[in-house]
């Protein structure tokens, strides 16, 4: 008698040629399904792979089973086992595009209840609305996250983080963790979330900034962390969360502009690395919402802060010299920029010191600081500067700017022991995709997203 072989477990996206005329099974979520009186076809997703499977009444699957079959509720994880098969014709809609499976067994493996929406409509625009409204998805978010676009978000944002990483290790960065519970509110400003520690007041960190530094000052010369940030924003939901992933980096530096040029770099390259390593992703992401990928030169273009005042006002905006950048002004200059100098990328530096936080460093006119932000379709994605690294320069400062020196001791008395010359910057890592694919809403980049209005699920 001969023995049965084993079927074999296989990946949907590990089948190729070896697997032909051998019996495998493979997981994965009902996607779709086609019956007919004697036969049906089906599709199996797992992660971004799909896979067609036939199934056809017969010896191996009769009457009963076939019922059984085409009962399943669509998004049910099954395991299906069969025969690898040529197809007689490539499969379009499958990743696994030359084979199909013919189907001897399905195993429900777990039952999906009525959908709350189909999954094909959710990445489906009908005169420019979507056929489910977001909020709807975000409800719904874990069958949100099988849809193709937030995969390919997902994939994307994964290989921002491998890329901003990867960078910052060949500039021999040390990546670090930093507290987010504090005792005070370190950086001032009032948007903090203050929570109960322990019968104390704490506070969650708005950036890892402070830290950042005191590690420089602890000799570690250049450091970086992935972590996350708080913000008590309650302005608009489509630009701000209240809890993001930050992407801080902080080094020894007596030039900024040095600094800014390595920064830059880093951008050339993660937009680089996504361009190369997602191309596909990036094209999924296009027929949802219609962009052109990013303008940039291999050097950036660093305009200060009053030759772009002098820009807006060359193009009939109303400015002065010591304002910050509304969000319409920076959009404004953005348009500009790209229309005169065809780039979507570039850097505003030598902010107004009044506009800036309290550590950093002036230039030689106090009017202006060392400071530098990083404009991306006409939107910042990046805030940085040249750190004060004198003790009694920075006790001044945080005084001046209604900061007590006793509530940042623990800070202020790191630069008491000598402090290098120091600057860095922080990056919106949702900001900076929203920017870079020309999205409208920054919570498509948040996995579960947290703002005014939403702590579920």
């Amino acid at each position: 008698m001969t023995e049965k072989l084993q079927s074999t477990a296989v990946e949907i996206d590990e089948i190729c040629e070896q697997h032909m005329d051998r019996e495998i099974e493979v997981c994965g979520f009902l996607e779709s399904m086609k019956n007919f009186p004697k036969f049906g076809f089906l599709t199996l997703r797992a992660g971004m792979s799909r896979v067609q499977c036939v199934f056809n009444l017969g010896e191996k699957i009769d009457e009963n089973y076939f019922t059984v079959i085409c009962g399943v509720p669509l998004e049910s994880y099954v395991r299906v086992k069969g025969v690898l098969k040529r197809a007689h014709k490539p499969v379009k809609s499958c990743s696994v595009c030359d084979y199909e499976l013919g189907m001897s067994e399905l195993s429900l493996l777990s039952a999906a209840d009525s959908l709350p929406f189909d999954l094909k409509d959710i990445n489906v625009y009908k005169k420019g609305v979507p056929s489910v409204s977001f909020n709807k998805r975000l409800d719904h978010r874990v069958l949100d996250l099988r849809g193709t676009m937030s995969q390919s978000i997902f994939r994307i944002i994964d290989q921002i983080m491998y890329a901003f990483r990867t960078f910052l290790r060949k500039e021999k960065f040390i990546e670090i963790t930093t507290p987010k519970l504090l005792g005070s509110a370190s950086e001032g400003g009032a948007n903090l979330f203050e929570v109960n520690f322990f019968k104390k007041k704490a506070y969650l960190a708005q950036s890892p900034q402070l830290y950042k530094q005191m590690a420089i000052i602890g000799n570690m010369r250049k450091v970086y962390e992935i972590g996350h940030v708080y913000r008590a924003e309650e302005s608009n939901i489509n630009r701000y969360l209240s809890e993001f992933i930050g992407l801080d980096l902080e080094m020894e530096s007596t030039d900024y502009l040095k600094t800014i040029k390595l920064i830059y770099r880093m951008f050339c390259a993660i937009i680089r690395d996504v361009y190369e390593n997602n191309k596909q992703d990036v094209e999924n992401l296009k027929k949802y919402n219609d962009f052109n990928d990013v303008r940039f030169e291999d050097e950036p273009l660093i305009l200060s802060h009053r030759e772009c005042v002098d820009i807006l006002r060359e193009h009939g905006e109303e400015i002065k010299y010591e304002d910050d950048f509304s969000r319409f002004m920076e959009k404004r200059l953005g348009e500009i920029i790209a229309e005169e100098r065809k780039i979507d990328f570039f850097v505003v530096k030598d902010y107004p010191t009044r506009n800036r936080p309290f550590y950093t460093a002036p230039c030689d006119d106090p009017f202006y600081s060392k400071s530098y932000d990083f404009i991306l379709r006409g939107e910042e994605i990046l805030s940085g500067a040249q750190r004060i690294n004198c003790y009694q320069q920075l006790r001044q400062s945080a005084s001046d700017n209604g900061i007590d020196p006793v509530s940042i001791e623990g800070y202020l008395n790191a630069f008491k022991y000598g402090a290098p010359p120091h600057a860095g910057c922080g990056i919106g890592l949702e900001r900076f995709a929203k920017a870079l694919f020309g999205f409208s809403d920054i919570r498509c980049f948040s996995i579960f997203p947290r703002d005014p209005n939403r702590l579920y699920p």
